[in-house]
């Protein structure tokens, strides 16, 4: 490491990124402004800390969340689940004077604690966050001076001044930066041009992995088919987008004759067929109907805290399948009996309930059939809700976090983690953990019901037809595929984000990092064999400063958030009260980083 600049501080420091992170970051670094010890008041003192928040979007919840967006785009979660202020499960270094929740934020909305809001809401929220942390701050000790900009490089020595290059031409000068980044943009993947080109030489239309606000929908309607690549969260909001551009409705259908969807669409005329699956054909699944209030968090009477504690120190390292597993059974068991539902507290029918199509993705027969039944199945249990489907629920929710944790305590070996946790696991949590509202399931049924989505199932293949000009969907290939024969279609989407994949990166700001090497891959070791494998994320120093490949440690370079994934396991979800929220108490660490390296506190 190059030895520490002798610089003074200039008082200055910078965030990019105006999300929920970099609010996040603010709202810390106002209140430690407001703590004793804070240096920055006073006729003797050096002045106040200016801090520099960069953002094209500043002041509008960042660019996923941004208020001018379409209230069609909904969160996944309910708005009692999301906080930007920490409570006591964080365990705050700073005192938190305001406590106000979305729910809270959002009820002059009409929404309830057990409401799915708009992600516009949320950027709403956000912005108020932002505005009553600059009305709280005292200008003479920190001033928040806003940046309608990009930020295109940040450069300086390891240890001294950085200097932030915007889009507009601007340089600011800060004794240190926080990157609240993001998803970011990635080059295509092969297979992405490959359609790409394809489109370009039929005319045919090719949308890749991107985040709902930057794809333009409107680009299918009017085509025959699309072949649609996932089935998770942007899936969903695919089925929002197009369904409104396309000037459709749902109307409510009761009495005998009513569908399963309870909903009939009437369509604006140009929607087209969505040819619709993945890899693993584990389409997401409906958040339960929990109006009009959230029960308190499932707590683990088997996979305990403490048991994971107990798994994370075996030196030889932790296998899924022969260690947790077991222990995750006997928790749904247990959490099933205690609701009475003693007929699904058995091994098998648990399977079944959480791997409907087998848990490798191997190709099914009738895949369109079934993917809609395991639809129904679960509208039906979700509206209701059934307890028994409430239970499984609310423990797996309470099980990802003890997997995430056995995980992000370097627990698992190398191959558990590439075969379970990766291979299958985290689809199964991501179906009944991470699904949309009910009445986006209920929409999508009736699109169903309408003959304007057809259930392609696991392996999903897309080639491309030269002579017929189109491309041709398969389903897995194996046994029992003839009962799903190939589809032609005019159309891709590739309905999920891009990669985290550092040298895929479109972002200037990494690219110069890149190009000056000072930002390399990170790898992860599990125990027993320590072996590392490499990922896309970047590598870091102390969970926050990028290292650059000569093994530079840039320590007045902050990162937070989703780049930085490997050293920040879980960095794309919210803050939920009650938590201990991974999201504020990054951010207290860095803001207190941020404020030390501004010579607004003592102490390294």
């Amino acid at each position: 490491m190059t030895p520490a600049a002798t610089t003074d501080p200039v008082r200055t420091v910078a965030v990019v990124g105006a999300g929920p992170r970099g609010t996040a970051v603010v709202e810390r670094l106002v209140a430690a402004s407001n703590a004793p010890g804070w240096q920055g008041s006073g006729p003797d003192s050096a002045g106040p800390l200016i801090v520099h928040l960069i953002d094209p979007y500043v002041g509008m919840g960042g660019s996923v969340w941004r208020h001018d967006q379409s209230e069609v785009l909904l969160m996944n979660t309910t708005t009692c689940q999301t906080t930007m202020y920490p409570d006591a499960s964080c365990h705050a270094a700073l005192p938190t004077t305001r406590t106000t929740t979305l729910a809270e934020h959002l009820a002059a909305e009409g929404l309830g604690p057990a409401d799915f809001a708009s992600r516009a809401a949320h950027g709403r929220y956000l912005a108020h966050v932002l505005e009553t942390a600059e009305a709280d701050a005292d200008p003479a000790r920190l001033r928040i001076v806003r940046h309608r900009a990009e930020a295109v490089d940040v450069a300086g020595p390891p240890d001294g001044p950085q200097r932030v290059r915007l889009d507009d031409g601007r340089v600011l000068t800060a004794d240190a930066v926080a990157l609240a980044l993001g998803h970011l943009a990635t080059a295509p993947a092969p297979r992405s041009l490959q359609y790409a080109e394809a489109a370009r030489r039929h005319g045919l239309v090719h949308l890749g992995p991107a985040n709902p606000l930057e794809v333009d929908y409107g680009a299918l309607l009017g085509r025959e088919a699309v072949a649609v690549q996932g089935m998770g969260l942007n899936f969903y909001d695919a089925i929002g987008m197009l369904t409104h551009l396309a000037g459709g409705r749902f109307e409510e259908a009761g009495g005998p004759d009513a569908p399963p969807s309870g909903l009939r669409y009437l369509p604006g005329g140009a929607e087209p067929l969505l040819v619709v699956g993945s890899r693993s054909g584990m389409v997401y699944r409906p958040k339960p109907d929990l109006s009009p209030a959230m029960p308190e968090p499932y707590t683990p009477q088997v996979l305990t805290s403490e048991r994971v504690l107990e798994l994370a120190v075996r030196p030889a390292g932790v296998d899924h399948e022969r260690d947790v597993m077991p222990l995750m059974l006997a928790e749904l068991r247990r959490a099933l009996r205690d609701v009475g539902a003693t007929e699904l507290a058995d091994d098998e029918a648990i399977m079944r309930l959480l791997f409907p199509f087998g848990r490798r993705g191997g190709p099914i027969d009738h895949a369109h059939q079934r993917t809609r039944d395991v639809l129904r199945d679960a509208l039906r249990a979700a509206t209701a809700p059934d307890p028994a489907w409430l239970a499984v629920y609310r423990a797996l929710i309470a099980l990802r976090i003890q997997v995430n944790r056995l995980q992000d305590l370097g627990a698992y070996t190398t191959e558990s983690v590439r075969a379970d946790i990766d291979g299958h696991l985290r689809n199964a949590f991501a179906s009944w953990a991470s699904g949309p509202p009910v009445q986006r399931v209920r929409q999508l049924l009736a699109l169903e019901e309408a003959a304007l989505v057809r259930f392609i199932g696991p392996g999903m293949r897309i080639d491309i037809d030269e002579q017929a000009g189109r491309f041709l969907v398969h389903a897995g290939t194996g046994a029992g595929t003839a009962t799903d024969p190939a589809v032609r279609c005019d159309g891709v989407l590739e309905a999920h984000l891009p990669a985290v994949d550092l040298p895929a990166y479109r972002s200037s700001l990494i690219g110069a990092w890149r190009e000056r090497g000072e930002v390399q891959k990170d790898s992860w070791a599990s125990r027993g064999s320590r072996r590392r494998v490499p990922t896309g994320s970047i590598a870091v120093e102390g969970l926050y400063a990028p290292i650059g490949t000569d093994g530079t440690v840039y320590e007045r370079r902050l990162l937070i958030g989703v780049p930085v994934t490997t050293a920040q396991p879980g960095s794309a979800i919210t803050a939920e009260p009650g938590t201990g929220a991974q999201l504020l108490r990054h951010a207290e660490a860095v803001a207190l980083r941020l404020a030390r390296a501004g010579g607004a506190l003592p102490g390294a």
